[in-house]
């Protein structure tokens, strides 16, 4: 799971050169062949910096070797999700997999990239949900706008198929005796019998779920008729479950249907602080908020601002003037301009702020960049 702590540890990497490889993958089809192509032009085109910025051809291959093994690695690519970024340098190398779509760059630098992680915190942080269900379990991983299904292969989906291939005396039942499971659960069963085999059916069930879920370390929401809810809660161990659920047969839902219902349940749990800061900007006088992007990158850097919006995939290039505080642009990067959004993220950050990373219909004044003051 990405957190901000994480984040800031990714700002405090040491190495004068910093590279940030972000590629949007596909998941499915023969296009999802395309991925380790695409990615080896961006390591050429990496290279070619370094190359620029001083390192010598080889000097950039043993730079980039972490990354280049990675095309290497079959199963890698055979389990992709909507994007993937990339950082690298000396003695640090890490991957993280996405569920929304980013866009493709290469940015070589002092500073990584963070920009393309940050809806992680805040809009578009995944989350799961779980169809407790006799007849269909599910396991999804969801943001906002879309979803996949996860469920892992060893969990029994049925609870009709999970007593077929029962042995005859597995099922332990109230009174202390064993049995035929299928024929219990069946005409003739009392309701207390077929409590104790849903009991059991959903604990086989929790096993390959919190395994799942622990590696993945999102947070879980439960789908379900209200008895279901129940009974798995009594069993679960995964710590990240959340109290409220969608109360609904999962059954009669589709996955997105699942997602959408998700999203209205954990809305508070990932955009609460935004949800404030905007209301905030949209209540405050003039002088407390700006949509100037050299206003809000010279009140950053003092400290002013209490929280930055910027439009997703947004890219300015240019350098801060230190000695004027003057924020000076460039059509295409020189070797010595940065990414002003990344950087202004950065410097937010540093200073306390919050940075929140939106489409450009949520944006405050529809602007590319927004910001609300402290003072």
């Amino acid at each position: 799971m990405v957190t901000e702590k994480m984040i800031k540890k990714l700002i405090r990497k040491n190495g004068q050169r910093k590279v940030t490889i972000t590629l949007p993958t596909e998941k499915v089809g023969d296009e999802r062949k395309q991925n380790p192509i695409r990615f080896k032009n961006l390591l050429s085109s990496a290279s070619e910096q370094l190359v620029r910025r001083g390192m010598k051809e080889d000097e950039a291959s043993a730079f980039l070797q972490p990354a280049k093994e990675l095309l290497g690695q079959p199963l890698f690519w055979s389990n992709m999700e909507h994007g993937m970024i990339v950082y690298l340098t000396t003695d640090y190398f890490e991957v993280f997999k996405l569920p929304y779509d980013i866009r493709e760059m290469v940015y070589v630098n002092q500073n990584f990239r963070i920009t393309p992680l940050l809806p992680m915190i805040s809009t578009n942080g995944s989350y799961c949900v779980l169809a407790i269900s006799q007849e269909n379990v599910r396991l999804l991983r969801c943001t906002r706008t879309g979803e996949t299904d996860i469920t892992p292969e060893e969990i029994p989906v049925t609870i009709t198929g999970w007593l077929d291939e029962l042995p005859q005396a597995h099922v332990q039942f109230h009174t202390g005796t064993e049995g035929d499971g299928a024929k219990f659960f069946g005409h003739g069963a009392s309701e207390e019998d077929r409590k104790e085999i849903l009991q059991q059916y959903f604990r086989d069930v929790e096993k390959g779920i919190t395994s799942a879920m622990k590696r993945i370390n999102d947070p879980l929401l439960l789908a379900g008729l209200k008895t279901n809810i129940s009974l798995y809660k009594k069993i679960n161990s995964y710590g990240r479950v959340l109290d409220n659920a969608i109360e609904r047969n999962p059954d009669d839902l589709t996955d997105a249907q699942l997602r959408d219902h998700g999203w209205e349940q954990i809305t508070d749990y990932f955009l609460k602080d935004l949800y404030e800061s905007v209301d905030v900007y949209r209540d405050s006088p003039s002088e407390r908020i700006s949509s100037d992007p050299s206003e809000i990158i010279t009140s950053t850097i003092m400290g002013k601002s209490a929280a930055v919006f910027i439009k997703k995939d947004l890219v300015r290039w240019g350098k801060y003037d230190d000695d004027n505080h003057k924020v000076l642009y460039r059509n295409k990067p020189d070797n010595d301009d940065v990414d002003l959004m990344n950087w202004l993220s950065i410097k937010a950050l540093e200073t306390g702020s919050n940075v929140y990373i939106l489409p450009q219909e949520e944006m405050p004044d529809q602007a590319d960049v927004a910001a609300l003051f402290r003072f």
